[in-house]
């Protein structure tokens, strides 16, 4: 991001920007663009549901809210008309995963200076931000009574030492990514930040990237927990494994057969398609009896399997709106359209080869 710069001297003479309000229930997507969009010298600040958003603009003028469609409770359409009638002034952009023509219609209809879909690019938000605050001339500087409560809402991340990035191309980018998680699981951070930050160099603007490029730094500050040998081997057999369907009444332990990994799972995938779809009115009562868990048992499929923390949920096993699932379920089928590719060309490989005998 080039942003322009003009002389001190005359900095006291530039108006000040108005900050952006970013509106999203998605933890992960929603610090990830506050950070992109702080990078480029914005004042931002963020709301996960419509109310908090409300009361914000109503104590504040902003001159951008970026809204997520779906929301907890008043959707992004709401908070845009109730928000508008606040503050006429306010610009709204929305972005959603589900896009229709009749919600793009109605957001233009709100006052919505444009409706973007997920996934797509920071820098095109940054641009039709552009359109109403102008680019970044001065880098915001935040208030000071601010710089406490922001450090008390980020994780600390300190500066990590590491290789320098290799040069990759955009065509690359897949490969590396992959390559970097693989480190990631393994334990060997530094190596993954390695092949993130090589990412970020041809594409600064890739979300994925820039979410495992923070999991990975804070592994890297995150204290190592020695454990016995012996001991985390005892501790791995007897650990109990879980599903979420067996949380909710819906089946029995002793019939998952995929050892209890949800992604590879047929039954779950069928219950999600289900929910998706509104036809598993059957499942309401056993919904809520998982909602009324103790927040420490209610915890969704990657949450079992340790990819993320329970309290970052905030979909109450809502799965068919998670961007994160979203993420995940596009890395699986990567997965399974590389292992499919394999099959046919090893196949290829066997037809040849009696060809050749014969």
């Amino acid at each position: 991001m080039n942003k322009q710069t003009i002389p001190i001297k005359q900095q006291k003479e530039v108006k000040k920007m108005k900050p952006v309000l970013i509106v999203e229930d998605e933890a992960i997507m929603r610090e990830s663009l506050r950070d992109w969009l702080k990078d480029g010298g914005y004042e931002v600040e963020t709301a996960e549901e419509g109310e908090e958003a409300l009361e914000k603009i109503e104590k504040k003028e902003f001159g951008v809210a970026v809204l997520d469609l779906r929301l907890p409770g008043k959707d992004g359409l709401e908070v845009l008309k109730e928000a508008t009638e606040k503050d006429p002034k306010i610009k709204g952009i929305v972005i959603t995963a589900y896009p229709s023509v009749e919600t793009a219609v109605e957001a233009m209809k709100m006052g919505a200076i444009d409706y973007i879909v997920k996934p797509f690019a920071p820098d095109a938000l940054e641009r039709a931000i552009q359109e109403v605050l102008g680019p970044v001339q001065v880098k915001v500087e935040p208030e000071e009574s601010k710089v406490e409560e922001t450090a008390a809402e980020l994780p600390v991340v300190e500066e990590v030492e590491v290789e320098k990035a290799i040069a990759i191309t955009e065509e690359e980018i897949p490969a590396h990514l992959e390559q970097g998680q693989a480190y990631f699981e393994a334990g060997r951070y530094k190596e993954a930040l390695r092949e993130f930050q090589s990412i970020l160099q041809v594409a600064p603007g890739h979300i994925e990237t820039r979410i495992w490029v923070r999991r990975a730094k804070e592994a890297l500050v995150q204290p190592a927990v020695e454990v016995p040998e012996d001991e985390g081997a005892v501790e791995e057999a007897t650990k109990v494994k879980e599903c979420v369907w067996a949380k909710m009444g819906v089946v029995s332990y002793r019939i998952c057969t995929r050892d209890y990994d949800c992604l590879t799972c047929e039954f779950d995938q069928m219950m999600q398609e289900k929910i998706a779809t509104g036809e598993a009115s059957e499942l309401d009562e056993a919904l809520e009896r998982f909602k009324g868990l103790p927040a420490t048992q209610r915890v969704c499929r990657y949450a079992l399997k340790g990819d993320v923390s329970y309290r970052l949920c905030t979909r109450v096993f809502q799965c068919a709106t998670c961007e994160f699932d979203q993420l995940m379920q596009d890395a699986l089928e990567r997965k399974l359209v590389k292992l499919s590719a394999r099959r046919e060309s090893l196949h290829k490989e066997e037809v040849s080869a009696k060809g050749q005998v014969s």
